[in-house]
């Protein structure tokens, strides 16, 4: 019944991988999928597996970014499996992508600066930002405020949730409260005073997230170790993958379809799936 409804413009191959799409999504809103370009920052255990979800879900036009490559310590929750070590991320997600739909255009890049990000976010519907590295978040969050480019965020903690961040709220540095909106990105990284408030503000607005600190320290000492900067920051992969299916859901109903409304950064409105009690607040 469905087959009479489809553009003429999509081949065979393009309609049997979405098929079963269509129902949840109107044929005409999978063509706004297709059409649609998504620029996502960072290919570890979020935006690696973001970028396959959107491809599978039907998207065509992506560019990714990243400058690390696959550690043994990246097994348990990205995409990639031990013939991958030592390779860069961006090479093994291209790989994955074109292996789902060989028609896709993708653009990848091994770093974000101020002389590739009119590249990265060309053309861009949304932009996901999956880094850990808040200087070059800022540099992402300034230029998609500069374009009108939604970005939308989330973390790999046991909570459903993701902010946006657009024109029409608040921006990204007030947001973390970082004191940098009137500084160079030279000048921030040139001040170690910034840096450190940086990273403090970043644990400041996940403590605010009822009971992560009893989540996290089940193995006394955890939670220490993390704030000291002595353990690096904890992952599992049922709950990235949650996160990934959460962040991909938002991309396309939100960001591009906009059926559902944003839920526009400061506020978090959202799932504790671990105590399975909703939360809602807005961060301070």
């Amino acid at each position: 019944m469905f087959e009479q409804r489809k553009p003429q413009n999509w081949p065979e191959s393009y309609w049997n991988h979405i098929k079963r799409n269509i129902g949840l999504i109107k044929i005409l809103e999978q063509e706004k999928l297709r059409g649609a370009s998504v620029t996502i920052f960072g290919m570890g255990g979020l935006g690696g597996p973001v970028a396959e979800q959107l491809i599978r879900s039907g998207i065509e036009y992506i560019s990714i970014c990243d400058n690390k490559t696959f550690e043994e310590s990246n097994l348990n929750r990205q995409i990639c499996t031990r013939e991958d070590i030592g390779k860069y991320k961006v090479d093994i997600t291209e790989e994955l992508l074109r292996k789902i739909n060989p028609d896709i255009t993708i653009y990848k890049y091994y770093e974000v600066s101020k002389k590739n990000i009119s590249k990265l976010l060309r053309n861009a519907a949304v932009s996901v930002l999956t880094l850990d590295d808040p200087i070059v978040s800022i540099l992402i969050a300034r230029e998609c405020l500069k374009r009108d480019i939604p970005l939308v965020e989330s973390w790999g903690i046991p909570y459903l949730w993701a902010w946006w961040f657009t024109s029409k709220n608040i921006d990204y540095e007030t947001c973390y409260r970082f004191d940098t909106n009137e500084m160079t990105i030279n000048e921030i990284k040139q001040s170690e005073e910034i840096l450190l408030n940086m990273k403090k503000r970043v644990f400041d607005i996940m403590q605010q997230f009822p009971n992560i600190l009893e989540t996290y320290d089940r193995e006394k000492g955890t939670v220490e170790g993390l704030l000291s900067g002595q353990f690096p920051f904890i992952s599992f992969a049922p709950i990235v993958r949650m996160t990934v299916s959460y962040l991909s859901f938002e991309i396309i109903f939100s960001g591009i379809l906009k059926i559902k409304q944003m839920i526009l950064a400061p506020n978090i409105i959202g799932y504790d799936y671990i105590q399975m009690k909703p939360i809602n607040f807005s961060v301070g």
